[in-house]
């Protein structure tokens, strides 16, 4: 069977969802193929923390540009993604070399109204009064803020889906097909024309490759090059308490372990052995902060991973050890060999686009990069954000 439509976006995770939508709003039909559950995949393992520090400065121009659409894109959306807007996060500094790393990187990342500041241990138990007075102090960052990924990704499927029956009747939006692993990227000569999946082929004049840790095996199919170093990353959900947390805390170290690797053993370091900590609207608190670079693509969880998680959590925050930990798991994020993600059109394989390899940083830059694909795809040029950095030619073609 012959499926067929304006634009074919592979992946249905957060990134794979806006853009759809925002193709759709142009009144272009889209389908949209999903190997599994759309926004189950590294969606699904996020904690929801949308950070300005710590987001590559490369990449500030699109997260600026996601922060401004954030405020009104719950209404925009018709959906209640559980967004906490403008709120703050602490950074827990717990010696000297912490601190002389975390005044380091505030001396060198300054955006207008962005501060961050040192805060000592005092005026840190002010702030939130769990965390334990046994530090020297914290990185209070202000204007953060924390959503439900899974709620976020699917509200940008609905409203796409949505904008699919209004226009039905020139039959253009967004249809979803879940259960749906590319097998093949189908050519007409050089030029990509859409991909097999489930025993049936499904063309489109534009295929956008937004698969995530997959994204690699993909770009292979088209004749592209898109090396992705898979990160992977190990949650633990505590049951449901009374709010005992304000915002979210999470740990300095990373810095530290980075720039001292002496200090820390090997798993530490393998890890990238940190914490964040979030409350949600539920009162379960939400545990990670472990980076495991280069991991492959196994998401099961490490128990020892996941121990030394929770007890680099309760040192400083003592509450989480009365909690009984209801669950488990591990996500694995698509990186780059240099930190940047791929968004463009691929010069020599014609009808294909690459928007994948956001890391970490998927949930928060993924208003930016859906507007300025669909900007790209329907008008040749983007109006609001320069994406000329994140062209998948700079990789080197193999």
């Amino acid at each position: 069977m012959e499926h067929k439509s304006d634009f074919l976006v592979l992946g249905g995770g957060i990134i794979g969802c806006s853009v759809a939508y925002f193709l759709s709003k142009t009144g272009a039909s889209v389908t949209v193929l999903e190997r599994g559950d759309t926004a189950f995949g590294t969606a699904g393992a996020s904690g929801g923390l949308i950070n300005w520090i710590t987001c590559g400065e490369t990449q500030m121009e699109l997260f600026m540009r996601s922060q401004d659409m954030l405020e009104h894109l719950q209404e925009e959306l018709g959906a209640d993604f559980e967004l906490n807007y403008n709120s703050y996060n602490m950074q827990i500094i717990s010696n000297q070399i912490e601190w002389d790393a975390s005044a380091q990187l505030i001396k060198d990342f300054k955006l207008p109204g962005f501060e961050a500041k040192l805060i000592d241990s005092y005026e840190s138990h002010l702030l939130e009064p769990c965390v334990t007075e046994d530090m020297l102090g914290s990185i209070y960052v202000p204007r953060v803020h924390y959503l439900n990924p899974i709620k976020f990704a699917l509200a940008f499927r609905n409203a796409a889906t949505r904008l699919a029956y209004r226009s039905a009747a020139v039959k253009h939006g967004a249809k979803f097909v879940n259960g749906a692993e590319v097998t093949e990227i189908l050519h007409e000569g050089a030029r990509v024309i859409g991909a097999k999946a489930k025993g049936e082929c499904w063309y489109a004049g534009t295929t956008i490759n937004c698969t995530g840790v997959w994204s690699e095996k993909v770009s292979a199919m088209a004749g592209s090059t898109a090396p992705i170093h898979p990160i992977r990353g190990e949650f633990a959900i505590t049951e449901p308490v009374k709010h005992f947390c304000n915002t979210t805390i999470s740990s300095a170290q990373y810095q530290t372990i980075v720039q001292h690797p002496e200090l820390f053993p090997a798993a530490a370091i393998k890890y990238n052995l940190g914490f964040s900590v979030e409350q949600t609207s539920t009162g379960a608190c939400i545990i990670h902060g472990t980076r495991e670079m280069n991991s492959g693509l196994d998401n099961g969880v490490i128990p020892e991973v996941i121990e030394m998680l929770i007890q680099t959590a309760c040192k400083f925050i003592p509450k989480l050890g009365t909690l009984r930990i209801m669950r488990t798991y591990a996500g694995v994020r698509p990186g780059t060999p240099d930190g940047d993600p791929y968004i463009g059109l691929v010069s020599g394989v014609p009808g294909f686009c690459e928007c994948c390899g956001h890391g970490g940083e998927g949930i928060a830059l993924s208003p930016a990069t859906g507007e300025a694909i669909a900007e790209l795809l329907i008008d040749g040029h983007t109006k609001h954000c320069d994406i000329s950095r994140f062209s998948p030619d700079r990789v080197e073609k193999v």
